[in-house]
């Protein structure tokens, strides 16, 4: 699984450490998580990854916690406790996973105070730092993303986007913002090829109105369109993309396309309607992706076929939030709000749905240490 759901999310990055500076690595027992959190600005938890799983970020101030959920077994456990910047009230780590989840990309503050990524081996419990920007504060702002086999990742930097390996050593410019000084034409990484040959960088502040397709070997882009969500798969079109227009362009519109080529399919044409959760199906034969009625309002899923015309609506006893297909592509997942007083996402409890029929596979509330409602 690509794609992760914070009770109180901020998307974040990473990237290599600069030259001359030391790596460092924590990890620990769940029971030291308090005491160790405290020396460490991110510590490890060991813990077994689940074929169908789902990470959550929640915030406890200026520190904040991802927990797993087993979506098999209905439970959750912590695996990363971290700090963000001491001047600042709120953190919730922001992050991004590998294709089987065993390996994260965490955003949190750096030894010398500014924003760093670090990597989470999830399986060893070991948290190592791997890049802390020379000029950038704001915890959040590198937007890392890390590619679906955990060998590179990508991020936004003082200079432009940035990529490096996980292994280690210093990252290099790949893509040079257009304007630094205006926020709406400055790239950042939304999603690597399934093959790590590309990347896919966005452009926007309120949504991403503006994609391109960049070679991964030297920074060219062969494609641009526009669009807020992206998901790769490894056969023509390729690419799959959902659109909400903001307030720098953009369109309400779900479509995939062969980036080589730039022949485009449209799946849900334009529309009053806000799309996300895009993502392919495990075939590769037909696409997800929610519908909403403006750009924060709860959500219909929805699916749709290449071999078919039309859309189809999938059954829930309650709008959600985000929605992604189980690992074998029989079932699909969904996160709604838990209660009444919970309806926004990204703040408080949230239960996570089987679809269709609604039935509930697990809850996080974000009271507990590691996510667990009692």
């Amino acid at each position: 699984m690509l794609t992760s759901f914070a009770v109180v999310v901020i998307t974040s990055c990473q990237s290599a450490s600069p030259p001359g500076q030391a790596q460092a690595t924590a990890s620990a027992s769940p029971t030291a998580t308090i005491k160790v959190a405290q020396a460490a600005a991110v510590v490890a938890f060991a813990a077994s990854v689940p074929v169908d799983h789902r990470y959550a970020s929640i915030s406890d101030g200026q520190t904040g916690r991802i927990v797993l959920v087993d979506l098999a077994k209905g439970t959750s456990t912590e695996v990363v406790a971290a700090r963000g910047s001491p001047g600042r009230p709120y953190y919730a780590p922001p992050f991004s996973e590998t294709a089987d989840g065993k390996r994260l990309l965490v955003a949190a503050v750096g030894p010398e105070e500014r924003s760093a990524l670090y990597l989470i081996d999830v399986v060893a419990g070991k948290a190592t730092l791997l890049y802390e920007d020379d000029e950038i504060w704001s915890i959040g702002s590198l937007r890392g993303v890390i590619s679906p086999d955990g060998q590179r990742y990508a991020l936004h930097g003082h200079d432009g986007v940035r990529v490096g390996d996980t292994v280690g050593g210093p990252t290099r410019l790949f893509v040079e913002d257009d304007d630094p000084a205006d926020m709406a034409r400055i790239w950042y990484p939304l999603a690597w090829s399934v093959d790590r040959t590309a990347i896919v960088l966005g452009q926007g502040t309120d949504t991403v109105t503006n994609i391109g397709v960049y070679r991964a070997s030297n920074g060219e882009q062969y494609w641009n369109g526009t669009g807020s969500m992206v998901s790769w798969r490894t056969k023509s079109p390729f690419l799959a993309v959902a659109g909400s227009a903001g307030a720098f362009g953009g369109e309400n519109r779900v479509y995939a396309v062969d980036p080589n080529v730039g022949e485009i399919r449209d799946l849900e044409a334009l529309a009053a309607k806000y799309y996300g959760s895009i993502s392919w199906h495990p075939s590769a034969d037909r696409v997800l992706y929610t519908a909403a009625e403006d750009q924060f309002a709860e959500s219909d899923v929805y699916t749709r076929a290449l071999a078919e015309d039309q859309p189809k609506r999938i059954e829930s006893p309650k709008k959600i939030w985000e929605a992604w297909w189980s690992s074998d592509g029989s079932r699909i997942y969904a996160t709604a709000a838990r209660n009444a007083t919970a309806g926004t996402p990204g703040v408080g409890d949230f239960d996570i749905l089987e679809l269709p029929g609604g039935r509930v596979v697990a809850s996080v509330c974000r009271g507990d240490q590691r996510g667990q409602c009692r």
